[in-house]
């Protein structure tokens, strides 16, 4: 896009700025993302971000959410007497009418923030340390909103980790058959419904209260933490999906790809595994934070929701193929039957294990 009009989106927030280069900044599949060079040098430096609403159908809510969450972890660092507030939150500006965005010609959404300068991400956790590190990380961030009602903000992706939601989708693929693929796939069906009293407990206890709603961030990957340059955590990023839930989720969907050591479209089932130490680690760094927050009823279900975590996106997965494979990319024909049987090996693996990974939650949760 020329750089005019990106220079025309920047002008219309309240801000006061000189601009003095825009480019595209980072690699991410999602959002477009570009870093806004000011001057003079010493002057702060801001990214400008598209929104994709074609995923996030309602930008405006979705940015209600940030602003509330953002808002209120600010508010706890300030008082805490936080010296480097813009460094431990994200900060969002408005435009020059109020709104949380802009618009372009197109009806594209645009969104401003500041740029933390002298930070570092980390693309993939390779040792238990990192995975400590990450877990404390999203733990702390669960811990800073946990007194901010999950009500109050929208769903951005409704029904997203809805256990009985996405199983009614499943059954619904089964009846329509719409790829003529359910005949010949109905011992992997088979197992994900023999399970689905069991794995749609969190989504019962969420109905029933439970188990508490909450804020989480729903993409509790390595790569949305910001560190500094001595590996000290700064704050939490990529906020579009922050919305109510289960803070469950948030550690089962972790475990789901860190605790497996194949990926989850590994072909050869004779690799996937868990890697304990990668979980040990991680349930501890996760409790260091969440167990002051966390009621029993959700200590009682951690371990579970990694299980749970497989079960849905092995469903998720094989709902697509049955469907003819409309919703995620695929690389080859049958990836997404490869993805499931992938993912219904690691969530039997994780039965076997079930013991052990109960064991860590209660050893690391003992003083609740």
């Amino acid at each position: 896009m020329r750089t005019s009009i990106l220079s025309e989106l920047v002008n219309k927030f309240d801000i006061d700025l000189t601009i003095k280069s825009i480019a595209p900044f980072g690699t991410g599949h999602i959002n477009d993302t570009y870093l806004v060079k000011t001057s003079p040098t010493e002057a702060p430096d801001y990214m400008l971000q598209r929104k994709n609403h074609k995923i996030f159908k309602n930008v405006p809510g979705m940015m209600g959410n940030i602003v509330l969450a953002t808002n209120h972890i600010r508010s706890l660092l300030t008082s805490a007497g936080e010296k480097e507030v813009d460094r431990k939150v994200m900060t969002y500006f408005p435009s020059k009418d109020g709104q949380m965005f802009v618009n372009d010609d197109e009806g594209n959404y645009w969104t401003l923030f500041l740029f933390i300068a002298d930070c570092r991400v980390v693309e993939n956790i390779q040792k238990p340390e990192q995975a400590y590190s990450a877990a404390r990380a999203f733990g702390h961030f669960q811990k800073q909103l946990a007194d901010l009602p999950g009500d109050k903000l929208i769903e951005t992706i409704p029904n997203f980790h809805n256990g009985i939601s996405r199983l009614n989708d499943f059954k619904s693929a089964i009846s329509k058959d719409a790829a003529g693929r359910v005949s010949d796939n109905k011992q992997l069906i088979d197992k994900i419904l023999n399970r689905s009293n069991e794995m749609t407990a969190i989504q019962r206890g969420l109905d029933d209260k439970s188990i508490p709603l909450r804020i989480t961030h729903n993409d509790t990957k390595i790569n949305n933490i910001l560190f500094d340059q001595d590996s000290n955590t700064l704050c939490i990023i990529d906020l579009d999906t922050v919305m109510p839930g289960s803070a469950l989720y948030d550690f089962g969907d972790a475990i789901r790809t860190l605790g497996n050591k194949a990926p989850e479209d590994e072909p050869d089932l004779t690799k996937v595994a868990f890697n304990q130490e990668i979980y040990d680690a991680f349930a501890r760094g996760y409790l260091s934070e969440a167990k002051t927050f966390l009621t029993p009823a959700e200590i009682d279900h951690l371990a579970f929701s990694c299980r749970y975590m497989a079960w849905e996106q092995a469903m998720r997965f094989l709902t697509d193929y049955l469907n003819d494979d409309i919703y995620y990319k695929t690389d080859y024909p049958g990836h997404n039957l490869v993805r499931t049987k992938a993912q219904i090996r690691y969530l039997e693996v994780l039965e076997e294990n079930k013991g052990v990974m109960e064991a860590i939650v209660r050893e690391n949760s003992s003083e609740i």
